[in-house]
């Protein structure tokens, strides 16, 4: 028997299960079964695997079954369910309108047998939609999941540019879960001086991008002085105060408080 790590694309939820035979590789798209619905699921790396998230999730290991990859019929069907799901966001924001909840709602999701229709919103805080849940099961005769995103998750279901010109990263080609990003990264590439507002991404936080180059800088770094040493210069003895990896330079004050790039 042969496990993988998959994750339920309509739940995010990751778990490990069994695949028998079946050969698969990271990327694949795959058809299971849970006790709730037939659902599309993706295969992913299984260092992301994660035994909160298989405690936290709504199906265990063993109640997964893989039925089989996605075949070209699969994937046009699953195309379709998408369109399907879609046309009903109107009549869901409509609800949520009507019953005074502050919640945007972003996309709409149908599981693949039509039993679960998954609704995605962004909210300031949580939100008691018990009410609203009830309603949309009586009206739509499904099984209704309210998944509530974050902001780097809503830039990506509505796409957008960001400040290089190019589409977003996340809606582009960045797949599975965002990878956190912090104001570290941008110190040891010397940009956290520059102000948010110029390393802020479309969703308001920080751009992903700032991690594409981190390993690189980092390996640049070790070679320089750190910040806080004490070097000796052509000028006199100094402290090190800051570095400029990409040019392989660090800024030095001097005793006299003068400055000198070095």
């Amino acid at each position: 028997m042969s496990k993988i790590a998959i994750k339920i694309k309509s739940t995010g939820q990751i778990v490990q299960t069994d695949v028998g035979n079946l050969s698969m590789k990271v990327g694949d798209w795959l058809l299971v079964e849970t006790p709730q619905c037939k659902e599309v699921a993706e295969v992913v790396d299984e260092s992301r695997l994660k035994d909160s998230q298989v405690e936290k999730g709504d199906v265990k290991e063993e109640e997964i079954e893989v039925i089989r990859k996605l075949t070209e019929k699969d994937i046009a069907q699953r195309d379709d369910l998408k369109k399907i799901a879609r046309n009903l966001i109107l009549e869901c924001q409509q609800k949520i309108d009507n019953h005074k909840l502050p919640m945007q709602l972003l996309d709409a999701e149908l599981s693949f047998d039509e039993k679960k229709l998954t609704f995605y919103f962004t909210a300031e805080g949580r939100v008691d939609f018990r009410s609203l849940v009830s309603d949309l099961a009586s009206t739509f005769k499904k099984l209704i999941r309210l998944q509530q995103v974050g902001a780097r998750d809503e830039a990506r279901f509505l796409g957008g540019f960001g400040r290089c010109g190019e589409k977003l990263c996340c809606r582009r080609f960045l797949k599975g879960d965002l990878d956190s990003v912090t104001l570290d990264m941008a110190q040891v590439q010397g940009l956290a001086t520059m102000g948010n507002n110029r390393i802020t991404g479309a969703c308001g936080k920080l751009m992903c991008c700032l991690a594409y180059e981190l390993k690189d800088y980092k390996e640049a770094a070790k070679k320089l002085p750190k910040i806080g040493d004490r070097v000796k210069t052509d000028k006199g003895v100094g402290i090190v105060i800051s570095q400029n990896v990409l040019c392989g330079k660090v800024t030095v004050e001097l005793e006299d408080k003068s400055r000198l790039e070095v």
